[in-house]
Protein backbone atom coordinates (compact mmCIF):
# COMPACT_ATOMS: atom_id res chain seq x y z
CA UNK A 1 0.00 0.00 0.00
CA UNK A 2 1.81 2.71 -0.96
CA UNK A 3 -0.32 5.30 1.76
CA UNK A 4 1.04 3.22 4.48
CA UNK A 5 3.19 5.93 6.31
CA UNK A 6 5.02 2.81 8.24
CA UNK A 7 6.65 1.41 5.25
CA UNK A 8 8.43 4.47 3.65
CA UNK A 9 11.28 4.53 5.77
CA UNK A 10 11.61 1.14 5.61
CA UNK A 11 11.66 0.72 2.14
CA UNK A 12 13.85 3.83 1.24
CA UNK A 13 16.23 2.59 4.36
CA UNK A 14 16.58 -0.75 2.40
CA UNK A 15 17.76 1.19 -0.88
CA UNK A 16 19.87 3.85 0.38
CA UNK A 17 21.88 2.48 3.09
CA UNK A 18 25.52 2.67 3.32
CA UNK A 19 26.32 -1.26 1.56
CA UNK A 20 26.94 -1.13 -1.94
CA UNK A 21 25.39 -4.12 -2.90
CA UNK A 22 22.30 -5.82 -0.98
CA UNK A 23 21.01 -9.22 -1.81
CA UNK A 24 17.09 -9.07 -2.77
CA UNK A 25 15.17 -12.19 -3.79
CA UNK A 26 13.94 -11.62 -6.90
CA UNK A 27 10.34 -12.61 -6.81
CA UNK A 28 9.82 -10.50 -4.12
CA UNK A 29 11.51 -7.25 -5.70
CA UNK A 30 9.10 -8.31 -8.52
CA UNK A 31 6.27 -8.33 -6.78
CA UNK A 32 7.48 -4.86 -4.97
CA UNK A 33 7.82 -3.65 -8.39
CA UNK A 34 4.32 -4.99 -9.91
CA UNK A 35 3.02 -2.79 -6.57
CA UNK A 36 4.91 0.04 -7.55
CA UNK A 37 3.37 -0.03 -11.51
CA UNK A 38 0.06 -0.86 -10.16
CA UNK A 39 -0.30 2.01 -8.06
CA UNK A 40 1.32 4.23 -10.45
CA UNK A 41 -0.81 2.88 -13.10
CA UNK A 42 -3.85 3.92 -10.76
CA UNK A 43 -2.56 7.44 -10.49
CA UNK A 44 -2.14 8.42 -13.69
CA UNK A 45 -5.80 6.47 -14.42
CA UNK A 46 -7.17 9.08 -11.93
CA UNK A 47 -5.14 12.32 -13.56
CA UNK A 48 -6.51 11.24 -16.87
CA UNK A 49 -9.95 10.70 -15.44
CA UNK A 50 -9.86 14.34 -14.13
CA UNK A 51 -9.11 15.56 -18.01
CA UNK A 52 -11.77 13.47 -18.96
CA UNK A 53 -14.76 15.63 -18.91
CA UNK A 54 -12.47 18.53 -20.62
CA UNK A 55 -11.35 16.38 -23.61
CA UNK A 56 -14.62 15.36 -23.74
CA UNK A 57 -16.17 18.99 -24.69
CA UNK A 58 -13.18 19.69 -26.69
CA UNK A 59 -14.91 16.63 -28.75
CA UNK A 60 -17.96 19.23 -29.14
CA UNK A 61 -18.84 22.13 -31.39
CA UNK A 62 -20.41 25.43 -29.82
CA UNK A 63 -23.82 25.64 -31.46
CA UNK A 64 -24.07 27.06 -35.21
CA UNK A 65 -19.98 28.09 -34.59
CA UNK A 66 -17.21 26.25 -36.36
CA UNK A 67 -14.63 27.93 -33.76
CA UNK A 68 -12.98 25.75 -31.58
CA UNK A 69 -13.57 25.70 -27.98
CA UNK A 70 -10.22 27.17 -26.13
CA UNK A 71 -9.29 24.30 -24.87
CA UNK A 72 -10.39 21.95 -27.99
CA UNK A 73 -7.60 24.22 -29.97
CA UNK A 74 -4.98 23.98 -27.13
CA UNK A 75 -5.18 19.85 -26.89
CA UNK A 76 -4.81 20.45 -31.02
CA UNK A 77 -2.03 22.07 -30.59
CA UNK A 78 -0.51 19.82 -28.06
CA UNK A 79 -1.35 17.12 -30.34
CA UNK A 80 -3.02 15.37 -27.59
CA UNK A 81 -3.81 11.83 -29.55
CA UNK A 82 -7.29 10.43 -30.76
CA UNK A 83 -6.12 7.19 -28.89
CA UNK A 84 -6.06 9.11 -24.86
CA UNK A 85 -9.74 10.57 -25.65
CA UNK A 86 -10.57 7.27 -25.91
CA UNK A 87 -8.65 6.11 -23.04
CA UNK A 88 -10.13 8.83 -21.26
CA UNK A 89 -13.86 7.46 -22.40
CA UNK A 90 -12.93 4.25 -21.33
CA UNK A 91 -11.36 4.31 -18.08
CA UNK A 92 -14.90 4.14 -15.97
CA UNK A 93 -15.20 0.64 -17.44
CA UNK A 94 -11.21 -0.06 -17.44
CA UNK A 95 -10.54 0.92 -13.97
CA UNK A 96 -12.80 -2.01 -12.00
CA UNK A 97 -11.08 -4.41 -14.81
CA UNK A 98 -8.13 -3.35 -13.39
CA UNK A 99 -8.90 -3.49 -9.59
CA UNK A 100 -9.89 -6.93 -9.95
CA UNK A 101 -7.16 -8.43 -12.16
CA UNK A 102 -4.75 -6.49 -9.97
CA UNK A 103 -6.19 -8.06 -6.96
CA UNK A 104 -6.77 -11.46 -8.31
CA UNK A 105 -2.69 -11.80 -9.20
CA UNK A 106 -1.95 -10.56 -5.67
CA UNK A 107 -0.81 -7.45 -6.87
CA UNK A 108 -2.55 -5.09 -4.97
CA UNK A 109 -4.42 -6.15 -1.32
CA UNK A 110 -7.64 -4.15 -1.19
CA UNK A 111 -10.82 -3.89 -3.80
CA UNK A 112 -13.91 -2.24 -3.03
CA UNK A 113 -16.60 -4.23 -4.14
CA UNK A 114 -19.81 -3.54 -5.78
CA UNK A 115 -20.63 -0.62 -7.92
CA UNK A 116 -17.38 1.58 -6.80
CA UNK A 117 -15.15 -1.71 -7.66
CA UNK A 118 -11.97 0.18 -7.39
CA UNK A 119 -8.37 -0.18 -5.68
CA UNK A 120 -8.95 0.05 -1.87
CA UNK A 121 -7.11 2.87 0.02
CA UNK A 122 -6.88 1.93 3.77
CA UNK A 123 -7.26 5.24 5.55
CA UNK A 124 -7.54 6.09 9.58
CA UNK A 125 -10.51 7.45 10.96
CA UNK A 126 -10.12 10.51 12.71
CA UNK A 127 -11.26 10.61 15.94
CA UNK A 128 -9.85 12.75 18.21
CA UNK A 129 -11.47 10.92 21.69
CA UNK A 130 -9.28 8.05 20.68
CA UNK A 131 -5.86 7.54 21.09
CA UNK A 132 -4.10 7.18 17.26
CA UNK A 133 -3.22 3.19 17.91
CA UNK A 134 -7.01 2.75 18.73
CA UNK A 135 -8.19 4.17 16.17
CA UNK A 136 -10.18 2.01 13.34
CA UNK A 137 -9.46 2.04 10.02
CA UNK A 138 -12.07 1.86 6.72
CA UNK A 139 -11.13 0.69 3.02
CA UNK A 140 -12.43 3.36 0.54
CA UNK A 141 -12.23 3.23 -3.47
CA UNK A 142 -9.42 5.44 -4.76
CA UNK A 143 -11.89 7.45 -6.88
CA UNK A 144 -13.24 8.92 -3.60
CA UNK A 145 -10.70 10.10 -2.29
CA UNK A 146 -10.60 14.42 -2.10
CA UNK A 147 -8.05 16.16 -4.55
CA UNK A 148 -5.28 16.64 -1.47
CA UNK A 149 -5.35 12.82 -0.75
CA UNK A 150 -5.47 12.04 -4.86
CA UNK A 151 -2.41 14.19 -5.16
CA UNK A 152 -0.86 12.57 -1.97
CA UNK A 153 -1.40 9.22 -2.94
CA UNK A 154 0.19 10.23 -6.83
CA UNK A 155 3.47 11.56 -5.68
CA UNK A 156 4.11 8.81 -3.45
CA UNK A 157 3.50 6.23 -6.06
CA UNK A 158 5.39 8.07 -8.15
CA UNK A 159 8.24 8.19 -5.57
CA UNK A 160 8.24 4.68 -5.30
CA UNK A 161 7.98 4.19 -8.91
CA UNK A 162 11.34 6.00 -9.36
CA UNK A 163 13.12 4.66 -6.40
CA UNK A 164 12.42 1.27 -8.28
CA UNK A 165 13.45 2.60 -12.02
CA UNK A 166 16.36 4.37 -10.29
CA UNK A 167 17.49 1.05 -8.27
CA UNK A 168 17.32 -1.42 -11.64
CA UNK A 169 18.97 0.62 -13.47
CA UNK A 170 16.37 2.10 -15.45
CA UNK A 171 17.49 5.32 -14.92
CA UNK A 172 20.68 6.66 -14.36
CA UNK A 173 20.09 9.65 -12.28
CA UNK A 174 17.29 10.44 -9.27
CA UNK A 175 15.68 13.53 -10.69
CA UNK A 176 11.65 13.48 -9.07
CA UNK A 177 10.34 16.12 -11.40
CA UNK A 178 10.98 13.64 -13.83
CA UNK A 179 8.83 10.86 -12.52
CA UNK A 180 5.80 11.57 -13.97
CA UNK A 181 7.35 11.12 -17.56
CA UNK A 182 8.53 6.92 -16.38
CA UNK A 183 7.77 4.29 -18.74
CA UNK A 184 6.69 1.12 -17.10
CA UNK A 185 9.88 -0.79 -15.72
CA UNK A 186 8.12 -4.27 -17.13
CA UNK A 187 7.85 -5.12 -20.40
CA UNK A 188 3.94 -4.57 -19.95
CA UNK A 189 2.19 -3.23 -16.98
CA UNK A 190 1.99 -6.13 -14.50
CA UNK A 191 -1.56 -5.77 -14.16
CA UNK A 192 -1.91 -6.43 -17.84
CA UNK A 193 0.68 -9.08 -18.08
CA UNK A 194 -0.11 -12.48 -18.91
CA UNK A 195 0.60 -14.80 -16.71
CA UNK A 196 2.55 -17.21 -18.66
Amino acid sequence: MPADLSTIEKFIDSFMSSQIHQIFDKQQLQCAVDTSEAWIWRARAQVLLGLRDEISRTDAKPSGNTQDFPLEAKLRAQNIPHSLRKMAADLPKTIPLAAQRAHEKGIIGEVVPGYFDDFGVVMKIENNDVPTEQRRSATVPYSFLDPDHLDALRKIAESRFLAFAWALGKIDKWCPEKASELVPINPVNAIWMDEN
